[in-house]
């Protein structure tokens, strides 16, 4: 896969517990590279939907299968899976000290495929020290994606930021 990014969209917010990256997918590319920089109270993950071309955020339906490995500097790893699920989980995380994710997500403007992806995370969260992770995921259904929704899990993020590439 090239690597070269062409810049697509960006948006941040502070003291919210979501935010949607609308019309940030679209015809002129298959992969898309999304980086998302966080601070949060928590230490928990992200939950992400997707956003079909009506504007609909996707989260009911079981569309969606996930797989993340949680490696700690302070302790063991940790595993998270699930099939059949209405968000994906894990694609990245959130913390105190800030959390900085990649993700790659591949053909959702193609409605004659699933959308996969993949991500790498890195965060620190405090007195457990330093962590990074590794997901998989698949959004299950052949639609058109236009977008994301990124959610916080138990309290507003304290700030958000999401920058939208195009691979070619």
């Amino acid at each position: 896969m090239s690597t070269n990014l062409q810049f697509i969209k960006s948006a941040s917010a502070t003291s919210v517990s979501s935010l949607q990256i609308t019309d940030c997918f679209n015809a002129n590319y298959d992969v898309y590279q999304v980086v998302i920089s966080n601070d949060n109270s928590g230490s928990n993950d992200l939950y992400i939907r997707v956003i079909n071309d009506s504007g609909t955020v996707i989260n009911s339906g079981s569309k969606y299968d996930y797989a993340n490995l949680e490696l700690k500097a302070g302790g063991s790893f940790g595993e998270n899976k699930n099939a059949n699920f209405d968000e994906f989980r894990g694609i990245g995380y959130q913390a105190l000290y800030g959390a900085n994710t990649v993700a790659t997500f591949y053909n959702p403007y193609n409605s004659s495929s699933y959308t996969f992806a993949t991500s790498q995370t890195a965060s620190y969260y405090g007195g457990g020290g330093y962590r990074g992770g590794k997901s998989i995921g698949v959004y299950k259904n052949a639609d058109t994606i236009t977008g994301l929704e990124i959610n916080e899990v138990s309290s507003d993020f304290t700030y958000i930021r999401v920058s939208v590439y195009g691979v070619k």
